[in-house]
């Protein structure tokens, strides 16, 4: 049952069309009804606005119509309560921009699937858990990844985080050696070190930028612990300045409403592409350099080059090996891994000492487990399971700043969900903000409060209402090298220093690639114990 109705009905939702007897004409053969109240308009050559065609048509006609099984489809919804406040022609693209939090959270209350409009494409946020995991898990084969990595697979190439089956299945398989829990717990010692080394140039009451410095930390992390041979510094100081502007630039991309803007000379276009381009020739430097010296390294990047992959044949027997990924894929695994090794990471861990700096208590009980456990030595793998404090905190915190802030679907085929039908074509949105911020779900979902995770029903939350990295088939692989290293940085941070807030410096959320701190500025006090 849907939660609520919004103020727009089902005859206001045509996919790729806009309503409008000044712009729009109706569709040849007569007008058709949704839900048997308006006829459903088709934009013409003749009335498009020329700003909104393809890429590849200048003539004003409109751009083409998704695809799905390799055929265009005009899509609709049905029995869709719609956004309020919808604008002609932009749709809910502005509302969307100036306050994106704002915007799809102010959509849970309007029911389970609520539609809205970037542009002419609408799109349906999913607010239900049990839709959600419907959508992620259950009948997961309905749909395919969405806009976002629609775009990223279009810039980036075809990686795990962007792939869908068969590829995707493909690709993981080769790569999950790599992230088995008894490699994870190889990789602690690298985390501990590189964490270590970038706390040791910290100076007592001198203000440092948290949240640039985790990033640096989460980097020298997993270039060490997946790429362990030297990148060297200019290599690594390339992949810091790159990574955030091409991250932020596909977001951007995927929520325009066509192709068209992308390729006008802005200087945000002009900045994004030169990313881009460093970000790839820094990628394809290092794959080359391994491809050419033949050693095998022991870590993940040696694992992807050598790789051969057996596929079963009829009879379910192995068939002959073949190399698991060119080098194209090679490329576009390492620049996956980067990305959602180092930001998502990063912007976590910089959430967590902001909300123990602002709860004192909780930071309490952090340090007094810490030095309980740890009694003055440095973290070890067994260590980890030891801090369950610490782990609440965690999970606490990226409840209530989850950096992967949207996830994607699209339909390839007819669903219904709830008391809705979606067609194929239709994009759906799933808001993790929205989901981890329900009342329904959490009791006063802005507190933070690590010991909410001790209910007994916590252990079952996972499923549906807490899914910071996914779930289903497309579930993230890195998740336990993440939380491995946000315990083991937490724990090395916490054993020295104290994270104070500077004086009247406002720490706001932003909402772009990763949902990240606007700026952290804190200043490193000693911990006298």
């Amino acid at each position: 049952m849907s939660r609520g109705r919004g103020s727009g009905s089902a005859a206001c939702s045509p996919i790729l069309r806009w309503r409008s007897p000044v712009w729009c004409t109706p569709r040849s053969g007569g007008p058709t009804t949704i839900c048997g109240s308006s006829p459903t308009y088709r934009c013409t050559p003749r009335c498009w606005p020329p700003w909104l065609a393809g890429p590849d048509d200048r003539s004003g006609s409109p751009a083409p119509l998704p695809k799905v099984g390799g055929r265009a489809v005009t899509t609709s919804i049905q029995d869709v309560p719609i956004a309020p406040r919808r604008v002609p022609v932009l749709g809910h693209t502005l509302s969307l921009g100036r306050d994106p939090l704002g915007f799809l959270q102010s959509l849970r209350s309007r029911g389970d699937v609520v539609a809205f409009y970037l542009g002419t494409r609408p799109v349906c946020q999913v607010n239900s858990p049990d839709l959600i995991r419907r959508v992620l898990v259950t009948d997961a084969h309905r749909f395919s990844r969405g806009a976002v990595f629609a775009k990223a697979r279009q810039l980036l190439g075809d990686g795990l985080a962007t792939a869908d089956e068969p590829s995707h299945m493909r690709q993981r398989r080769v790569m999950q050696p790599a992230f088995h829990a008894d490699r994870v717990a190889g990789y602690v010692e690298v985390m501990r070190e590189e964490i270590a080394e970038v706390v040791a140039g910290w100076r007592p009451g001198r203000p440092v930028q948290v949240d640039r410095e985790m990033a640096r930390l989460t980097l020298m992390v997993t270039t060490k612990a997946l790429f362990r041979a030297e990148l060297g510094q200019a290599a690594v100081a390339e992949v810091r300045r790159s990574l955030s502007p091409v991250l932020n630039g596909i977001t951007k991309r995927s929520m325009l409403p066509g192709e068209l803007l992308e390729r006008v000379p802005t200087p945000c276009n002009r900045r994004f592409e030169a990313a881009l381009h460093r970000l790839t020739t820094v990628v394809d430097g290092v794959v080359d350099a391994y491809r050419a010296s033949g050693a095998d390294h022991g870590d993940l990047l040696s694992m992807l080059v050598t790789a051969r992959d057996v596929e079963p044949d009829a009879d379910g027997a192995a068939g002959p090996a073949a190399p698991a990924m060119s080098d194209a894929e090679v490329r576009t695994q390492v620049m996956n891994i980067l990305m959602a090794g180092t930001e998502t990471t990063a912007t976590a861990l910089s959430w967590v000492f902001h909300e123990l700096a602002r709860h004192p208590e909780a930071e309490r009980r952090v340090h007094e487990e810490v030095d309980t456990v740890l009694a003055g030595r440095p973290v070890t793998t067994s260590d980890l399971a030891r801090l369950p404090y610490v782990d609440r905190v965690l999970t606490e915190a990226i409840r209530l700043h989850t950096p992967v802030w949207l996830l994607m679907r699209r339909a390839v085929e007819e669903v219904r969900l709830g008391d809705v039908t979606i067609r194929p074509g239709t994009e759906l949105l799933i808001s993790l903000p929205t989901l981890h911020r329900d009342p329904d779900l959490f009791p006063d979902p802005m507190r933070f409060d690590p010991d909410r995770w001790l209910a007994p029903e916590a252990k079952d939350w996972g499923r549906a209402r807490f899914i910071p990295f996914g779930a289903g088939g497309h579930k993230c692989i890195g998740d336990g090298f993440a939380w491995a290293e946000l315990t083991t940085a937490v724990a090395t941070v916490c054993a020295r220093w104290r994270l104070v807030p500077v004086p009247g410096r406002q720490v706001r959320e932003v909402a772009r690639a990763f949902l990240r701190p606007n700026a952290l500025p804190m200043i490193p006090e000693p911990r006298i114990r």
